[in-house]
């Protein structure tokens, strides 16, 4: 107990900081809430975890989050704007290790962010500690900027804002990467910027060029996220050309190449391919030529259709499988909804199944229960080429392939818990004063998996390799070139 005291009072230390950093901002708000209304809607928060989030006390136990709930609310002293109660809330979400659960500004805010010029014209790339330039998109010469680092923005030191991100930007357990790949999103890194520094259209930026040592300064005009990505389609055409999968198969090549770049069923049917098909397709190639190495490329696959990661799964093994061990809720219906949308919603007739520990099983789903294997089965070596980017269904795939062949990993820990992780119907929680929202999953879903240390992280790579600022803009892909030579 004493451990769990030292350890709250910690975090309201942490809390406390974050307060700090909106004073030193240039945020200026005319939405600031009293401490009587901030503390109704952290009641809300807290009540709606505790009824609903079926994951509240898988990494971290009942008497931790009591306390955390304790120590947090005490810590609300003084009246704070909608961000910077958004942030507060944040780095309390954090410590559940839920990279489903995303604490949200109002609407309100994100609708004047999105709608207005405001797009930071570059996409980043993190590398041990540090920002690095990944895509161009403003009026600077790329042989000037690509590839430089971020050393601050309209004065933020950039090392400040990693630590305030890493601080509260959500994940499973206590995984790293997807943090670090998750910065590279366009809309996430300007967005989370606004969340600690305020409203911009323009953006003083300090820079070092690639092989250089010295400052430069440069004033760059926000986009509206339309321009960028019209900016994106003509300078980076093969980037927003680029299919959700696509599989190579060469006669003198002594290994197949199969890219899944997404699990998303909307990508899928938008480029007019049938994954089923397409799968099948693959796989006969492999068998007909008697081809032995496959190198598997899940890189920055943030998941999508819980299926397609069983269906890919059931390839690579040769009897009927368990995909899930259970996927639970804890109620029908919740009382926290009267805060949402669809105040009335409830579960499908005949989804749920009461089960013995006063939880519920969702016997629908289409990978519970015992799973029918593919044809032809590949039964040659596999090689997966993982980072921080794969997430979610992603995910729930690698540690089943993991756990059930001998398959070879190489890039950086995957970017989800190993044993699973909570996602499924996620609804948005309003809270009514504040208007900050909570998006809280409803569904545990737990691998059919075991005997996995650490049980905190994702998938651990047999062959860690990390390309440099200067690979990814020159498009060298040493973890697609560490895989061919393993082959050789």
């Amino acid at each position: 107990m004493r451990k769990i005291i030292f350890i709250t009072l910690i975090v309201a230390s942490q809390l406390a900081t974050a307060f700090s950093v909106f004073a030193q901002s240039t945020l200026v708000s005319k939405s600031f809430f009293s401490v009587e209304e901030l503390k109704q809607d952290f009641d809300i928060f807290r009540a709606s975890l505790e009824e609903a989030h079926p994951g509240l006390y898988r990494y971290k136990s009942k008497a931790f989050m009591d306390s955390l709930f304790i120590v947090s609310k005490s810590a609300i002293t003084k009246e704070m704007s909608d961000l910077e109660f958004t942030v507060f809330l944040f780095k309390i979400a954090s410590h559940i290790g839920d990279g489903h659960l995303r604490v949200v500004p109002p609407k309100v805010r994100l609708d004047s962010l999105d709608e207005g010029p405001t797009a930071i014209p570059f996409q980043v790339h993190f590398v041990r500690n540090k920002l690095f330039v990944k895509r161009n998109f403003s009026e600077l010469n790329d042989k000037d900027f690509l590839g430089a680092e971020i050393v601050s923005i309209n004065g933020h030191l950039i090392s400040d804002f990693l630590k305030e991100y890493l601080s509260f930007f959500p994940s499973d357990g206590n995984n790293q990467t997807h943090k670090y790949r998750a910065i590279s999103a366009m809309r996430w890194f300007t967005r989370y910027f606004y969340i600690l520094y305020g409203y911009s259209t323009s953006y003083e930026v300090k820079y070092i060029s690639i092989n250089e040592s010295t400052f430069k300064t440069a004033k760059l005009q926000g986009l509206i996220f339309d321009k960028l990505l019209d900016i994106r389609k003509e300078r980076y055409p093969t980037l927003v050309n680029e299919p959700p999968a696509e599989f190579k198969f060469s006669p003198n090549e002594k290994y197949a190449y199969l890219r899944i770049g997404s699990f998303d069923k909307g990508q899928f049917k938008k480029a007019g391919v049938n994954y089923s098909k397409f799968l099948s397709s693959a796989f006969k190639t492999l068998e007909k030529n008697n081809v032995n190495n496959l190198i598997l490329d899940l890189r920055n696959n943030g998941g999508g259709t819980d299926e397609y990661g069983k269906e890919l799964f059931s390839y690579f093994i040769d009897k009927d499988f368990d995909y899930y061990e259970s996927i639970r809720m804890k109620k029908e219906k919740f009382e926290f909804f009267k805060y949402t949308t669809r105040p009335d919603a409830k579960a499908p007739k005949g989804m749920l199944k009461p089960n013995d520990i006063g939880s519920f099983d969702n016997v629908k789903h289409p990978n519970y229960g015992l799973q029918t294997h593919s044809k032809p089965t590949f039964k040659g070596n596999i090689y997966v080429l993982i980072n921080g980017g794969c997430f979610s269904t992603t995910c729930e795939f690698l540690s089943v392939l993991h756990y059930n062949t001998k398959a070879i990993f190489i890039g950086e820990e995957s970017g989800g818990g190993y044993y699973g992780n909570c996602s499924g119907p996620t609804p948005d929680l309003i809270l009514p004063n504040s208007k900050v929202r909570l998006e809280l999953p409803l569904m545990n879903y737990s691998m059919a998996v075991k005997n996995y240390v650490p049980k905190d992280k994702g998938i651990i790579p047999n062959h860690n390799v990390m390309p440099t600022i200067t690979d990814i803009i020159t498009n060298n892909d040493i973890e697609l070139n560490f895989a061919k030579s393993l082959i050789k």
